[in-house]
């Protein structure tokens, strides 16, 4: 139960998060570092800034899973599913 809890607020905070970079972003009031190059990309390509987040976002896991090469883990690929949800 305690397991649930805890995902559960973090799903919500993930989508609070997600929701603050998008307004702040549309206010224009910039863009957080880890958001300035999908923002940038998405106002010279056909694609949105959630598209390019999740491109941006899969493409620095597998950066990581280059890096660590043996010492990548298995819950490491839990960073795929929150890439998604945050884009």
């Amino acid at each position: 139960m305690e397991k649930t809890k805890r995902y559960l607020i973090f799903i919500l905070g993930l989508f609070v998060n997600s929701l603050g970079v998008s307004l702040i972003t549309k206010a224009n009031l910039g863009t957080s570092p880890i958001s300035s190059i999908p923002y940038v990309l998405s106002l010279n390509f056909p694609l949105s800034l959630g598209n390019f987040t999740v491109i941006f976002s899969l493409l620095l896991i597998f950066l990581q899973l280059l890096i660590l090469g043996r010492n990548f883990k298995a819950e490491h690929v839990l960073q795929i599913p929150v890439s998604f949800a945050f884009g």
